[in-house]
C-alpha cells in the first residue's frame, strides 16, 4: 500500500472532493482524520471508511478559527503521534459578481478558503519541522489561473490564486526541513456544491469547454492526491498539478 501507516489531516473531509480523496488515501493503508465543520457527516464517511477495515476518525472543526485548528490538531498528535500529511481542501464557492460583492462575503470567502491555510500550516508545520519530514496538499482551483469561470468567481479566483502563491512560498521556506509543499487544480468537477449554484444548463454548457468530454468526479482527483501524499513524489514541491479534463494546458 502506497500510503501504509501515514497519519493523513483532510479538512473539508465530509462531502465532495474531501471525502473522495480521504477514502482513497484511507484505502491505501493511511489513518485518515476528517475534519469538517459538519461532524454528523464527517462520522458517516468515517464509519464507512471504517466498515471497509481501513481507519479513519472524525473531527469537528472550523478552518476558519484558529483555535479551532490548533485544538484539532494538538488532539490528533496526542492520538496518532503525529501528522505525515495535511490536505487543505475545505472551502466555499463564491458566485457573485465582483460590484455584487460585499466586504464581508469577501472576507468570508478569504477566511475560510484561504486564511485557513495559514491556520492549518501554522498548526501542523512546527512538528513536521522538528521531524523534518512532511507533506502539504492544497487544494486550488482552475479558477485561479483563468479568472474564474461558470461556478468561479473574480472572489473565488483571488482566493484560489492566493492559495497556489501561499503554496509555492512555504515550499520554498520549509524545503530545507524535507517538507514538501504542492497544489492541486481541479477543473469542473460535479459535487454535491455544484448542483447548488448550477443549473443543469449551465453544467451542459461546461461540458463543451471540456477536451475530454465530460466533467470530472470527485474520484478523478484521488490519483494526484494520493501520489503527493506518497513517497513517490518526495522531489516534488511547489508544483500545480492540474486536474481539469483539458480545459487548461499550462
Amino acid at each position: 500500500m502506497r500510503l501504509h501507516d501515514r497519519v493523513i489531516l483532510v479538512t473539508g473531509a465530509a462531502k465532495g472532493l474531501g471525502r473522495a480523496m480521504a477514502e482513497g488515501m484511507a484505502a491505501e493503508g493511511a489513518a485518515v482524520m476528517l475534519a469538517d465543520i459538519d461532524i454528523a457527516e464527517a462520522e458517516t464517511v468515517a464509519a464507512v471508511i471504517a466498515q471497509k477495515g481501513q481507519r479513519a476518525t472524525a473531527f469537528n472543526l472550523d478552518v476558519s478559527d484558529g483555535e479551532s485548528v490548533a485544538r484539532v490538531v494538538a488532539a490528533i498528535q496526542s492520538r496518532e503521534g503525529r501528522i505525515d500529511v495535511l490536505v487543505n481542501n475545505a472551502g466555499i464557492a463564491a458566485t457573485k459578481s465582483f460590484f455584487d460583492t460585499s466586504e464581508a462575503e469577501w472576507d468570508r470567502v478569504m477566511r475560510i478558503n484561504l486564511k485557513s491555510v495559514f491556520h492549518c500550516c501554522q498548526a501542523v508545520l512546527p512538528a513536521m519541522t522538528e521531524r523534518r519530514r512532511g507533506k502539504v496538499i492544497n487544494v486550488a482551483s482552475v479558477a485561479a489561473k483563468v479568472g474564474g469561470g461558470l461556478l468561479g468567481t473574480t472572489t473565488y479566483a483571488a482566493s484560489k490564486a492566493g492559495m497556489i502563491g501561499l503554496s509555492k512560498g512555504l515550499a520554498r521556506e520549509f524545503a530545507p526541513f524535507g517538507i514538501t509543499v504542492n497544489t492541486i487544480a481541479p477543473g469542473s468537477i460535479t459535487t454535491p456544491l455544484t448542483y447548488q449554484h448550477m443549473t443543469p444548463k449551465q453544467m451542459a454548457a461546461s461540458v463543451k469547454r471540456i477536451p475530454l468530454g465530460r466533467r470530472g468526479t470527485p474520484e478523478d482527483m484521488v490519483g494526484a492526491a494520493v501520489f503527493l501524499a506518497s513517497p513517490e513524489s518526495d522531489f516534488i514541491t511547489g508544483a500545480t498539478i492540474d486536474v481539469n479534463g483539458g480545459i487548461l494546458m499550462d
